[in-house]
């Protein structure tokens, strides 16, 4: 894949447990890493089997493999892309060669954080 097709910023955030000022426990996602990515909605055969699975909302997201991503799991992270936040469904280190990696995400349909 050409270098140049990789020009969407796509913002990585990892889900955080721990403690407030006070002691009471917390959750939130914070920022985990930024990086470029192809970012391409299914279509053809691909949509309609989403569709069958009610995932029609699904987005691939296509990125040159950088570390980070063998540390990525579809629990404790997921995208912020143009103030969608996706959640990760499958990540995909193509061929295990680290050089693409491929992840299949949904929209949150309707709620924040």
């Amino acid at each position: 894949m050409n270098a140049g097709m990789f020009k969407k910023l796509v913002s990585f955030e990892k889900y955080v447990e721990g403690f407030d000022e006070i002691g009471n426990p917390s959750q939130e996602w914070v920022d985990y890493k930024k990086t470029y990515a192809y970012v391409n909605g299914l279509s053809g055969s691909e949509y309609w089997e989403a569709a069958n699975v009610r995932q029609e909302n699904t987005v691939e997201f296509t990125f040159r493999w950088k570390p980070f991503f063998d540390k990525l799991n579809t629990k404790q992270f997921r995208i912020n892309f143009q103030n969608n936040i996706y959640n990760i469904n499958l990540i995909d280190n193509v061929q295990f060669k680290n050089k693409t990696v491929k992840i299949k995400a949904v929209t949150k349909s309707g709620t924040e954080g």
